[in-house]
Formats: structure tokens, sequence, C-alpha cells
């Protein structure tokens, strides 16, 4: 091994490990329990530590010679890079002051954490009391920074807080012992019982006490002062911001006028594919007409929750049967069907997909919202569990935290454009698998194309354009046949997270466009199997990366 590859390779096991502890819940999702029993530090003084080092990275960083790194070590190199520009550029444009959302803020995340912290022994149970008994402070720091933000005129928009504000207030109502948080108490091992009364004394005395402090700020303080506006234009440095954004979610050059106008092409070819099928199927009218008529046919709908669990978990072994035809190496790691908690079920998207632990003893799991399932159209359902399932984000996630040659900070690694890129691509991909029994099948795989299509234009339209939060409502209500609670959903979903619904459709598109490279380029000796592997032997990296990859690839 080269000095420089040594120098790396220490600087990325340095880094890795400041993820760790300065995100220390996180930490316990991947399986990690030695900060199990930390709550994050979101304070200032932290984040001004936190920037010296990464500073201090930054340094060692470009002190050693690229040249003499191996591809896979320029790879690695190239990453750092980014991964430490885009901490430092997050704090300087003060992303903190605004940031809390009906998804992933706290008054969310810590019924989140009790999914995955470990609850088997009395030291896992004592852990967890000093969360608990943390959580105060985590929720006064989190104020402190919004209280900045007001100062400064960051602020979240008026209708998520009103969002989080509903939420808060379901928890209000919550008897803290039938709680999330009181049933994982019940449920703990013999061995942490003992723990158990001091437990159920910080939920009540410390965790609902500092929810209700929350609540109270946000309702005195923070309603009368926020703004109505929904675009990150609309606070201070809020255009070099949203910049910021899609560089780092798109990781091209890409502005938004240009993805403003390739989500509108997208969307158009689209269309034109939906209407074949709808024309095939008998309908002489509109896209619009056939959308709404199939909304009102109870044939495409499911009645109870588990039957739409049961569906789910259909499709997800029948794919698992077809995948040694397209893919070479395939995960270890087992994917599993639940349903979204009911506690945040309203808020949630259709689906999500929650990774394995590090060390395999979690599966990795695709949570469908069963809310309402009559709402939830039975021929999305293909294209939905290929995203969010096999071979989309499972595949690729669990593929990448078991390439024990690769880095820490690489294996866990998230480039929006290629994780979000490629589970878009795999819709496709399921179509070619034969996962599609019927033409509406594919009709509802089309139906989620077009979604991502939307969502270059509705997010540009809000964070660049100065749309307003009715003016993406109503497109989405005019160009997808999809129920009111998802729009909303959605749509309140892009304007918490600036640039984020970019990524999808720009790393579909480059996946595809590669394909094509390798296939000329490859001609009869080209492989689809050997291609996924391909896009996937250096797990989640940038785009401009993964074109270097495919390029040089030599069969």
């Amino acid at each position: 091994m080269s000095a420089a590859t040594a120098a790396l390779a220490r600087l990325g096991e340095s880094y890795w490990e400041f993820v760790l502890r300065t995100n220390p819940t996180y930490a316990t999702y991947l399986g990690d329990s030695r900060y199990d029993a930390l709550m994050p530090d979101v304070g200032a003084g932290q984040r001004e530590r936190a920037r010296k080092e990464i500073e201090a990275f930054q340094r060692d960083l470009h002190a050693i010679p690229v040249a003499e790194l191996s591809g896979a070590g320029r790879v690695s190199w190239d990453i750092l890079r980014r991964k430490f520009h885009e901490t430092l550029e997050e704090q300087r444009l003060k992303f903190y002051q605004w940031q809390i959302d009906q998804m992933s803020g706290p008054q969310v995340s810590l019924f989140e954490l009790i999914n995955y912290h470990p609850l088997k022994t009395r030291k896992h149970a004592e852990d967890l009391l000093s969360r608990f008994r943390a959580f105060p402070r985590f929720i006064e720091q989190y104020i402190e920074n919004l209280r900045e933000g007001l100062k400064e005129k960051r602020t979240p928009p008026r209708i998520i807080l009103e969002r989080i504000l509903g939420q808060l207030d379901a928890i209000s109502k919550l008897k803290p012992e039938t709680s999330p948080l009181g049933a994982a108490i019940a449920n703990l091992s013999p061995e942490g019982q003992p723990v158990a009364p001091a437990l159920r004394e910080s939920v009540t005395r410390e965790v609902f006490p500092a929810f209700a402090k929350l609540r109270t700020f946000l309702k005195d303080e923070g309603l009368p002062a926020v703004r109505d506006s929904v675009g990150i234009w609309d606070i201070p440095g809020g255009a070099e911001a949203y910049a910021f954004c899609v560089a780092s979610h798109t990781t091209t050059d890409l502005d938004a006028t240009a993805l403003h106008e390739i989500g509108t092409q997208e969307l158009l070819g689209l269309q034109k594919e939906m209407r074949e099928i709808a024309r095939k199927r008998g309908h002489s009218g509109d896209l619009k007409s056939f959308q709404q008529a199939l909304k009102a046919d109870a044939k495409n709908f499911l009645t109870t929750r588990e039957e739409v669990l049961e569906r789910f978990r259909g499709i997800v072994r029948k794919i698992d049967v077809l995948l040694p035809r397209y893919f070479g190496r395939l995960p270890k790691t087992a994917c599993v069907v639940k349903s979204i908690e009911e506690y945040r079920e309203k808020d949630a998207p259709a689906a999500y997909y929650y990774p394995p632990s590090e060390d395999g003893s979690r599966p990795g799991i695709f949570y469908a919202n069963t809310l309402e399932p009559r709402t939830r159209p039975i021929y999305n359902m293909a294209a939905l569990a290929a995203h969010e399932a096999v071979p989309g984000h499972h595949l690729q996630i669990a593929l990448s935290m078991e390439m024990t040659g690769l880095p820490k900070f690489r294996r866990n690694g998230h480039f929006t454009a290629f994780v979000e890129g490629w589970a878009l691509y795999t819709e496709r991909l399921a179509g070619e698998m034969g996962v599609y029994e019927d033409d509406l099948s594919v009709f509802g795989m089309l139906t989620y194309q077009a979604w991502r299509a939307c969502r270059l234009v509705v997010d540009t339209g809000l964070h660049a354009m100065k749309w307003s939060r009715q003016r993406a409502i109503e497109f989405f209500r005019d160009h997808l046949a999809i129920s009111e609670m998802e729009v909303l959903n959605e749509i309140d979903r892009y304007i918490i997270w600036p640039g984020q619904a970019l990524g999808y459709m720009v790393g579909c598109r480059e996946i595809l466009a590669l394909r094509e490279v390798a296939r000329e380029r490859q001609g009869p000796k080209f492989s689809l199997s050997a291609f996924h592997d391909r896009v996937l032997e250096n797990g989640s990296i940038p785009l401009s990366t993964l074109r270097q990859v495919i390029e040089s690839w030599d069969i």
C-alpha cells in the first residue's frame, strides 16, 4: 500500500468515526452501539467544533497526492472532497435555522428511534434511559436554532409548522404509558425490566414535557413569525441555498431552468405512452378522464390494511425469484415488508425503505403505508415494490453495506441521484423482468415515472420560480392520478427538502444513457447482468464518477 493510499484510508476512517460520533442515533441505526446512550448535540458549540474538524479533514485530504492513488482511491478522494465541502456549505448557509419538518423532525425521530434501539439487555435499557433524559436538552437546542432563524428571517413555511403542530397536538393526547415509547418499555427483555420504572418516569416527566415545550414554542413564537411563502427563495441567501441543494442532490451542473425543462419534456413523453395504453383498453377520452375512471373503479383497490401488506409481500417474493437472471451479485440480507406505524402514517408517503443494520442482524424494511387502502391503486403496487424493495433500494443499499472491501463511509454513502436514480431505473427494469402482469400495471409504472418528471417541474417551480403551494398542488392534480392525501404529502415533502426530488429522474436518465453507452461499446458481448453489477460495485457514487466507471469498463 502506497503512503498516499494509507493516508487516505486513515482519513476515511477518521471521518467515519466523526460521522458516527456526531450522529449517535444514526450509529445506532447502523447497528453500532457505542453511542446508544446519547442524543445528537445540535447546539452552536458543537457546530463550531464540527466545522473545525471538517476543515482539518479538508487540509489533510488536499495534502494527499491524488496522482499516487489507484482508481478506487481517486473515487474515495473525490467523495470525501464532496462530503467535506457540502457539510461546510450547509452550515454556512444556516440550514439548521429552519430545518424542522413533519417527516423527520424531533416530534417523529424519537418514536422512530424505538424501532432500532436495541432492547435485549439491561445495558440497552439503561442507554435508552440516558437518551430519554437527554431529550429535553435536545429539544432546547432545536428551539434555540429555530429561534435564531426567526431573528434572521430564515424560517420554515407556515404550512409546515401547522402540520408539525398537528402532530404535537396528537402526541399531547397520548398517554405516555400507551404511546409507542410506553409500548417499547413494555417489551423490554426480562434483563431490562428493572430499568422499566425509571424509563416510564422519564417518559412522563421529561420526554412528554419536552414535546409540550416544543409545541408551545412553535405555537406562541413560531406561527406569528414564520413566512407564508413555501419556496426556499424567500429566505436570506435562499437562491444560493437552492443552487447548493440542486448540485448536491443531482451531482451535476444542471441548473433549475434546465431541470424544469427536462421535467416538462419527460412528462410529455410519458403521457404519450400512457395514452397509448388507455386507447388499447378502449378508452376514447383524454388521459385525465381515463385516470379518473380508474380511480372510480372499486376493482382497482383493496379493502383492508392486511390485504395491502400481503399483496406487497407477494410481489417481492415474485421479484426475488427473477433477480438471478439480471444480477450476478445479490445481497445476503433479507428485505421484509411492514406497515408504517399509525402515529406517522398520515404524514408519510406511500412507501419508503429502511436499510438493514451493518452487521445484518436487522433486515432491510420496505415500509408500506396502509392508511385508507381504498385510495391506493393495485396497479401501482408492483412498481412501488420494485422501487422501494427489489431490485430497487434494498438490492442496491444492502449490497453496498455488504461490500467489506469498500471504506465504511462509502458502504453507507448516499448520493440522492445515484440511490433514487437507481430505484427509479428499476421500475422500468421490472417491466423487462416480466413483473408487470397487465397493461394496467405498466400504466401504474408510467404513472410513477410521470410523478418523478412532475417533481422536476414542481421542485424547481417552488424553490426557484416562486410557485405557490396551491399552484404546485394543481399541477399535480392536473397531471397525476393519485389521491388527494398523496398530493398534499408530496408537495409538502418538496417544500421541506429543496432539491431532493430532483435526483430521481436525473439519476434514472443517466443510468439509462450509460446502459446504451455500454451496449454500443461492447456490442454482442454486452451483458445486462454484468452492467448492473458494474453500476453497483462501488456503492453510492456521484453521477460524474459513475460515468467514468462505465466509460472505462473493459470486459
